[in-house]
């Protein structure tokens, strides 16, 4: 959680991935978990691209609970130095439609606060922000199998 190496490694390497093809981020969405990535990556972000770059960080609804991820009730350490733009609350439920969308149409398996991260960005398009999104996929599905599991079955027994 040290923002120090994810602004030197994570930050970098999303700008040059970014320039391989061309583009330039409109919106960079990330959970909020300690904040230290989302705050290393909107500082170098918007270091490189000024504050035209929008900051959307992640969190749980109120009544969800999201592996990876916390309120901003919580006080994450280095979250009001990220200057985040908006706040999207995903639930747990969506985080897992989350993993399953983009497990069937991408074949990532992706975990659940990425999930959280994939689901706000479907909201954002929904309400008309357009432009180049940067989503940032920090865990993978294997530890939340159980999880998704007993999501799933809840849903198939509901029809």
């Amino acid at each position: 959680a040290n923002p120090e190496v994810h602004y030197r490694t994570l930050a970098n390497e999303l700008i040059e991935q970014l320039e391989a093809v061309g583009r330039k981020p409109d919106f960079v969405i990330a959970g909020i978990g300690t904040s230290g990535h989302i705050y290393a990556i909107s500082k170098r972000m918007r270091e490189k691209y000024g504050d035209e770059v929008k900051i959307v960080g992640v969190q749980p609804a109120p009544d969800s609970r999201i592996p990876g991820i916390k309120r901003v009730e919580t006080k994450p350490k280095w979250l009001e130095k990220a200057r985040s733009d908006r706040i999207v609350d995903i639930s747990l439920e969506e985080a897992v439609e989350g993993v399953v969308r983009v497990a069937r149409r991408e074949g990532l398996l992706i975990g659940l606060s990425a999930g959280a991260v994939y689901q706000a960005y479907r909201r954002l398009a929904v309400e008309g922000w357009r432009g180049v999104y940067v989503l940032v996929f920090p865990d993978d599905v294997f530890k939340y199998v159980d999880i998704i599991a007993e999501h799933l079955a809840r849903g198939n027994q509901r029809g």
